[in-house]
């Protein structure tokens, strides 16, 4: 509201000087999600807030005007992806039944892991089967730094080489555990995608330009022996059908051949049956264009899984190796070597 106050209505807006507006995360594990809490140090309320951020919301801003009138304003945040975004927030505070409100500028960035919750060191947790593990070199050095930078966690500065933390995963309750022994880093999840999202960001993170990692995903490497198992399938299938519809094909020319000769010599009868025959011919042949079509989508989709995977396993690597493992990974594919595939995604190389 603009334009010329009121008399007394200067008094009605007046809020403290020291007021301050503060941001933080709070856990909401019963809900399955985050809540960014703002609030303020004193009496005044937090009447609305301007959320912007990229990816994060649909038109990337959130507007959050609540019922009651309080101090504090918590709002749930359950993002889909692991992204770490910059918010841009604009909380209007004022005191209790205004209509007139200050209007402060606040920024704050959201942990990209802050979908997974530490678990207290005295918690026994079964130890995911996959894992990566890889050599950070000097780089080790930065991890109690990045892990307050990328979780909700905030961890203090040890001179011991040796660290251990265990994250659980609002989405799905997965169990993500990170150890550090020295320079080696060892990263234990059963998602394989998870898994290279962490590396690539820790690598960002620290500034290392190169890791070479070894890599054990037991459940997801079973499932891409069957996906390439398809493939191989599909391709058999593909060369069958391709040789069927080219024996239908030089049939029906046939047929249409045989019909001419009988229209030229005025055998209609004979004419009709060649013809009746063609078209029989020609629905065999639509009939097995379609069963072509279908294979040909299900090797597509076989090939994209294919393509899928060999960017997950490239992202277990950061620089050369990263490089190195996809121009192996697409070399095995051509020359069919399906065994020799898998050991380049597990050790980078074959």
């Amino acid at each position: 509201r603009t334009g010329q106050m009121k008399q007394g209505e200067g008094q009605l807006i007046m809020i403290p000087t020291d007021t301050e507006v503060t941001c933080q995360w709070q856990v909401d594990a019963e809900n399955k999600r985050v809540n960014l809490r703002i609030a303020t140090n004193n009496k005044t309320i937090v009447r609305a807030v301007v959320i912007f951020a990229d990816q994060l919301f649909p038109g990337e801003s959130l507007f959050v005007c609540p019922k009651e009138q309080l101090s504090e304003l918590l709002v749930p945040l359950a993002p889909e992806k692991d992204i770490q975004s910059d918010l841009f927030l604009k909380v209007f505070v004022g005191p209790r039944n205004s209509h007139l409100f200050h209007y402060r500028e606040l920024s704050f960035r959201m942990p990209r892991f802050s979908m997974y919750i530490p678990l207290p060191l005295t918690e026994h947790v079964t130890p995911p089967e996959g894992s990566v593990t890889f050599d950070m070199g000097p780089g080790s050095s930065k991890m109690t730094d990045w892990l307050n930078s990328s979780f909700n966690i905030q961890f203090e500065k040890s001179v011991s080489e040796s660290l251990s933390v265990s994250f659980q995963s609002l989405r799905d309750d997965s169990i993500l555990t990170i150890s550090v022994t020295g320079q080696k880093v060892q990263i234990l999840t059963n998602s394989m995608e998870l898994a290279g999202d962490l590396v690539q960001d820790l690598a960002e993170y620290s500034d290392v330009k190169e890791v070479v990692s070894t890599a054990t995903f037991p459940a997801e490497m079973q499932a891409f022996t069957e996906v390439v198992a398809n493939v191989d399938a599909h391709n058999a299938t593909r060369l069958s059908l391709a040789a069927d519809s080219a024996e239908i094909s030089g049939r029906v020319k046939e047929g249409i051949v045989r019909a001419e000769d009988s229209r030229l010599l005025a055998e209609l009868g004979q004419m009709r049956t060649s013809y009746t025959r063609v078209m029989d011919l020609n629905r065999e042949l639509i009939t097995e264009h379609m069963k072509r079509y279908n294979n040909q989508q299900a090797l597509l989709g076989a090939l994209k899984a294919v393509n899928h995977m060999i960017q997950k396993a490239a992202r277990l690597r950061v620089g050369p190796p990263k490089t190195a493992v996809i121009a192996a990974c697409r070399e095995a594919v051509k020359t069919n070597k399906t065994a020799l595939l898998l050991q380049i995604i597990q050790n980078g190389k074959g």
